[in-house]
């Protein structure tokens, strides 16, 4: 599958999924997970892999620090979700 394509069935695949939860819905970041990978994948970030190794190696405060470390590490799990669906056939 094409990134194009693979852009396309995240997108509608967000669109269905949150519409209809109205706006008391509580988000999981399982839930957000692939409206994530959709941004990073449209941001087309060329060294991500490398740029969160740094992030990783020169911030070792994020350890602990609550949101900041949840978004990386959900930033972390859509790059590695990413790096998977591109490697399958």
């Amino acid at each position: 599958m094409d990134p194009d394509s693979l852009t396309l069935v995240v997108k509608y695949t967000c669109v269905s999924q949150f519409a209809p939860a109205g706006n008391s819905h509580v988000w999981t970041t399982d839930d957000l997970l692939p409206a994530f990978v959709y941004v990073t994948v449209r941001a087309q970030l060329q060294h991500l892999g490398a740029e969160i190794r740094l992030i990783e190696d020169f911030t070792p405060q994020l350890q602990g620090s609550g949101q900041i470390e949840l978004m990386f590490t959900t930033l972390r799990a859509s790059y590695l979700q990413i790096c998977s669906d591109k490697n399958s056939p």
